[in-house]
Formats: C-alpha cells, sequence, structure tokens
C-alpha cells in the first residue's frame, strides 16, 4: 500500500448480515458490513503533477515539478502536465509528445485510449529525468518503492519506453543490499530509506518479476543488456531460496502491500516469491546459470502455498479465513500459467472488496471507511485482462477512467461519494492501468 505516513493498522471486523447494493458497471456488489470506521473524508493533496515552477515561484529546491490544485489548470499547457510559464516549455511539451506518439498502437483502442493517455502521461511525470520513479510527487510519497518501481517498468517496456525500463531495473539493483534484501522504499535513486520501516521480502520477487517481463518486451537486440543485471537477479533469487528452505516451507513474516506489521507470511508475499522463482528460472538460464535448484524450490513453494493458503480459500494468512488481493498475485501476468482456484476466489470475494463508489478495498479485513483503492482496483482490472475476464477487466478499467481527477491523472483513493482523494497521480495506479490496458488488447471497443 503506498501510504505516506505509517499507515494504518490492520483492523479485526466482525461479520455480520450482507446488504448487496449494485456496484460499478454490474461488476462489484458492494457488502455492507458493520463500520469499525466512519467513512473518511481525505482531501485531495493535487489534481495532478506538472513540469514546470510553481505559480507560489520558484519549484522547491531541486525539483522541476510542481503540484497542481483543481483551481490551477489554467496554469497548464491543454492536454498536457506541463506549466504554460515553464522557461524550457517547448522541449518538454516535444519530449511528453514523442513519448505519447511512440507508444504502441492498443494504447489508442478508442474504448481505453483516453484511460492510456492519462496513464502515460502520470507515469512521464513521476519518472522523465529522475533517478528513480517515484510513487508520487506529495512529499511524503515522493520516495521509490520497489513494487511500485517494478511494475512502472514492465508498463514502460510495453510502451516501447526500454532505456527507461532498463534504467527502472538499475536503480533496483543499486538500491538492493548486499545479502538481498530491499528496503519498503527509498530515496530516489539511492540505496538510503527515508525511514525506519522494515525490509520487505517481496521486493525480490517484484524486482524478479520485472526483469522477466521488462526481457520479454526488449527487441532482440537488446535482450543482451540484461547481463548487466546478473547481481540484480542473483541476489534476488539468492535470498528467497533461502528465505523458504524452512521446514514449514513457508518464508519470515515481513509487511507486504499493505504496508503494516505482520506475525506470519502473508499470501501476497509467498505467491510474489513464487512469481519471483519463475522468473528467475528463465532469467538465469538467459544469462547462462544453472536453474534446477530455483526450479525446485518453485516447485516446493507453490505447493506449500497450496497447502497453507489454498486449502482455506486463498486468505491472507496461513490457516485463517481472511481473503484479500493477494490472491491476485498466484495468476497473470504475475504467473505464467492461470491457478483456477484462485481466480474463481478472487472473482468470488469481489462483492467483499467493493467499495460503495465501485472500487476495491485491499483486503476483506481492511478498514470499512468506504475507501476505493486504485492501485488494488488496476492491478485486479489486469488480472482479469488476461484470465478471461474481459468484461470485469474493461469495466474496471472503465471506473478507474471515471474517477481521475478533473485534470486526467489517477488518484490513489476514490471516496464513498465518488470523489478523487489522497495524492494524485500514482505510479502504481497508472502503470497497472496500463497493464490492464494492454490485456485487454483492444478486444472491447
Amino acid at each position: 500500500m503506498v501510504n505516506g505516513s505509517r499507515g494504518p493498522s490492520r483492523r479485526t471486523f466482525v461479520a455480520a448480515s450482507v446488504v448487496t447494493v449494485a456496484g460499478a458497471g454490474g461488476v462489484l456488489g458492494y457488502q455492507a458490513w458493520p463500520r469499525t470506521t466512519y467513512p473518511r473524508r481525505v482531501p485531495l493533496y493535487s489534481a495532478t503533477v506538472a513540469m514546470g515552477p510553481s505559480p507560489e515561484g520558484e519549484p522547491e529546491p531541486g525539483t522541476d515539478r510542481t503540484l497542481i490544485r483543481p483551481d490551477q489548470l489554467s496554469l497548464l499547457v491543454p492536454q498536457s502536465r506541463v506549466v504554460q510559464a515553464a522557461p524550457n516549455v517547448e522541449l518538454l511539451l516535444a519530449r511528453e509528445r514523442a513519448m505519447l506518439a511512440a507508444a504502441p498502437e492498443w494504447t489508442r483502442a478508442p474504448r481505453f485510449a483516453d484511460a492510456a493517455r492519462s496513464a502515460l502521461l502520470d507515469l512521464h511525470v513521476l519518472a522523465d529525468g529522475l533517478p528513480s520513479p517515484v510513487a508520487a510527487w506529495t512529499p511524503y510519497w515522493r520516495f521509490s518503492w520497489p513494487r511500485d518501481c517494478a511494475f512502472v517498468a514492465v508498463a514502460q517496456a510495453l510502451t516501447g519506453q526500454y532505456d527507461a525500463a532498463l534504467k527502472v531495473l538499475r536503480f533496483l539493483q543499486t538500491a538492493q543490499a548486499a545479502d538481498g534484501w530491499f528496503e519498503a522504499r527509498y530515496v530516489p535513486g539511492t540505496d538510503r530509506s527515508p525511514d525506519s520501516r522494515p525490509r520487505q521480502l517481496d521486493g525480490c520477487g517484484w524486482a524478479l518479476w520485472a526483469c522477466d517481463r521488462v526481457r520479454a518486451q526488449l527487441p532482440a537486440s537488446r535482450v543482451g543488456e540484461l547481463a548487466d543485471l546478473a547481481q540484480l537477479v542473483e541476489r534476488s533469487t539468492d535470498r528467497i531460496v533461502e528465505a523458504v528452505s524452512t521446514p514449514s516451507g513457508l518464508p519470515p513474516a515481513t509487511p507486504d502491500y499493505w504496508e503494516v506489521s505482520e506475525r506470519s507470511p502473508t499470501l501476497a508475499t509467498c505467491a510474489m516469491l513464487a512469481a519471483g522463482l519463475e522468473s528467475a528460472v528463465r532469467l538465469l538460464s538467459g544469462i547462462g546459470r544453472p536453474a534446477d535448484r530455483v526450479a525446485d524450490a518453485l516447485t516446493r513453494l507453490d505447493r506449500t502455498i497450496q497447502r497453507a493458503y489454498g486449502r482455506y480459500g486463498f486468505p491472507r494468512h496461513p490457516g485463517r479465513s481472511d481473503p484479500d488481493i493477494g490472491a491476485a498475485f498466484l495468476l497473470p501476468p504475475f504467473r505464467d500459467a492461470v491457478n483456477e482456484p484462485a481466480l474463481q476466489r478472487l472473482i468470488e470475494i469481489l462483492p467483499r472488496l467493493g467499495r460503495p463508489a465501485g472500487g476495491l478495498a485491499p483486503g476483506v479485513t481492511w478498514h470499512q471507511d468506504g475507501i476505493s483503492w486504485t492501485p488494488e482496483t488496476a492491478t485486479v482490472a489486469a488480472v482479469f485482462a488476461r484470465t478471461g475476464q474481459v468484461q470485469r477487466a474493461a469495466d474496471l478499467v472503465d471506473w478507474l477512467a471515471k474517477h481521475r481527477t478533473v485534470a486526467g491523472s489517477y488518484p490513489e483513493k476514490v471516496l464513498e461519494t465518488g470523489d478523487a482523494a489522497a495524492v494524485a497521480p500514482l505510479a502504481w495506479t497508472a502503470a497497472a492501468t496500463l497493464l490492464a490496458v494492454e490485456g485487454l488488447g483492444g478486444a472491447l471497443r
């Protein structure tokens, strides 16, 4: 969960009778549970971010971007993320237009062209020219999360931005500790954590998945460049293999995308470690390294996931009954094959994940505050787009597009009222939206 603060503590909710009302496009049903937290009125911190100086004067030292409020849209060059008063406005516009023009044809499929264009512009302003992509530009989010960086790199590769994607992977390699661990987030372009958040084991899985998916998109003439990332691949693989070489087959408990303390390993972490190992088999073979032990570790981990999570309906924690979106990470585009039980479980829990405005919460036991989270919603859309759930995926992309800010950026949250809230744009949401649109492949017009 991309959270600027330390993040809320996970709550335990008491089950009660269920009332289902219509959700977004008939895809979701909102399941009304007794609230343990009242509806929150989170403000919208910005309508978008733009290249150029602040209207109040010079941009913040060391930056070249400006947060734009909803009442400041006149400061922008229309249909862009560039401030009209920027001294190099023509150069900035030229870079933006070149990026859009080079995007593949699927980004211009009529039904999703506007959604894809917004996502491309959001990623551009949160990555172009920076030492590493940032989650958002609001100060407490202006850091580089390995998970978010992985999504950005894959989206960039899918849209032909190969240099940018490889740059993100090189950042992950330099940020990673010698023992293979990743911090929860980094000061952009460095290996320094901005705070004392616990390290996250799933970062290894995200890094390997991103390397593999970028490799799949690179022109044949450039695949050899991945050899420069051998250290990232080997360190991440070794860390995962060691972590799951336990009597139980489970890794240690660390935070995942919820970014809260955990007492037992989560499904999301285990799923991403498995996705990383599956990717590592290909990556190691591609650079001439043996992969037999990795394939064996993957087989064992998949069996462990089935034993500890699958037989209980894919809960967040082993042997429990608290399902969440972690089941999505067992499915394409994170894994090669469709895990049918995991897919059916994800579909089954949609009404319990649904929020009043039509989006999703991170999990069934997440706060009952009425807020939809766009990164999770976009991630599920990307999964549905690749698992035969075309209509569900398309409706979720439509919902994301409908709930952009007035400047066209994807916010982190959508309130119960349908209003955009928190930071905008958010890199994870923009990247996952592009993965969803690409997965749909223009099937719906």
